[in-house]
């Protein structure tokens, strides 16, 4: 039975929340070792050069292509799509902000509260958070003694989750999502704009964000197009073990083991996410905690290691995640789950402020059979 191809299977029966808890879960134990031992060169490679976060990372993107696109597909309409991923997104982004503003800031801070509460670099937080201009929040003073003084060192890969969001919804606009091999090119024109920048050393002359923009969208890319195919794919767990002979072939060649990484772990993400599995059912019901673990696990392990800086890195990462497990779950019940009952209103809202610019609606239609 282990061995059975794995089909996927469209409604709710699956296993991406219990898995996006696994990842965040990676996170976690990755950014433990960066604060505890003083910096990102001492987070172990578990893959290659790859490390927890970074591999945790790229499966959460290839998941969202998924999803996403999924959604934006399913929906057929820019309102519903635009109200789903902005109350996703922004109403426990703003508390996390807000958390560590006035809760944490103020406790591992060393500059006296008038100073600090009267500087620009604090109440310039939400311009720079909530448009992902610079999400780190180096609020002034903060986690002196630690290695790193940033309150949220996790928030970066936010903003290309958003510009991976814009991206699908501009598509969907002019009709870049009708057929699957459009949908397909957002992975393989990422692939080789990854392959020709790490070649000619392209991506070294540029800011780092254009290099993580084509990290990101191989791995959103490639969601896009499992899902664009998801009837024509089988996924056999035994093509895990050629996509890992691949990645060893190419492993000295960075720009390709990229590539044959992330189709490795697309193929594992959706085996598990797909598969028959009577007895782990229950996970599938749990609270969908992954986004408040990713937010706020960086404020609390650092605000633990300021405090207690004896630590090292599994008791930080134990105690660390069992507070950041409690705020998480009380940012889905109180934050998250309450506001995105608010989808529908939402979108009837921004409906209406598209009617009067002249922007038409588009039905929205059961899963759509795409164009080859």
């Amino acid at each position: 039975m282990m061995f059975n191809a794995v089909k996927i299977r469209d409604g709710h029966d699956n296993f991406f929340t219990p898995l996006r808890l696994i990842f965040a879960s990676l996170v976690v134990i990755g950014h433990a070792y960066v604060i505890a031992l003083g910096g990102t060169e001492h987070e172990p490679h578990v893959f290659y050069h790859y490390t927890f976060s970074y591999i945790a990372v790229n499966m959460f993107f290839i998941a969202s292509g998924f999803l996403v696109t999924k959604s934006m597909l399913f929906r057929g309409d820019s309102a519903s799509f635009i109200s789903a991923r902005g109350l996703r997104i922004y109403p426990a982004l703003i508390v996390h902000m807000l958390f560590l503003m006035l809760i944490i800031g103020p406790f591992v801070t060393n500059l006296p509260l008038k100073e600090f509460f009267s500087s620009p670099d604090w109440y310039l937080q939400p311009l720079k958070v909530l448009t992902f201009i610079d999400t780190d929040m180096n609020m002034p003073g903060i986690f002196s003694t630690n290695s790193e003084q940033i309150g949220s060192g996790a928030l970066w890969t936010l903003r290309y989750e958003f510009l991976a969001y814009i991206g699908t919804w501009l598509l969907f606009l002019i009709g870049g999502l009708r057929h699957k091999w459009m949908i397909a090119a957002q992975f393989v024109l990422p692939c080789l704009a990854w392959v020709i920048g790490k070649h000619f050393g392209i991506f070294e002359k540029l800011p780092a964000t254009v290099e993580s923009l084509g990290r990101f969208g191989i791995a959103y890319g490639l969601g896009a197009a499992l899902y664009a195919y998801r009837e024509k794919i089988s996924f056999h767990i035994l093509l895990i073990p050629v996509f890992l002979g691949l990645t060893w072939l190419t492993r000295n060649n960075v720009a390709v083991l990229e590539i044959f990484m992330n189709l490795m772990l697309a193929w594992g993400v959706m085996i598990a996410a797909y598969m028959k599995a009577p007895k782990l059912e229950w996970t599938q019901k749990l609270s969908d905690v992954s986004y408040g673990i990713y937010i706020y696990h960086w404020a609390i392990l650092q605000s633990l290691y300021y405090f207690f800086p004896d630590l090292t890195v599994w008791p930080l990462i134990i105690i660390g995640y069992v507070i950041t497990l409690g705020l998480s779950q009380a940012s889905w019940h109180i934050v998250e789950k309450p506001t995105l009952r608010l989808k529908g209103p939402m979108a009837k809202f921004l409906q209406s402020l598209m009617n009067k610019v002249g922007l038409r609606r588009k039905s929205p239609k059961p899963m759509p059979r795409l164009g080859s």
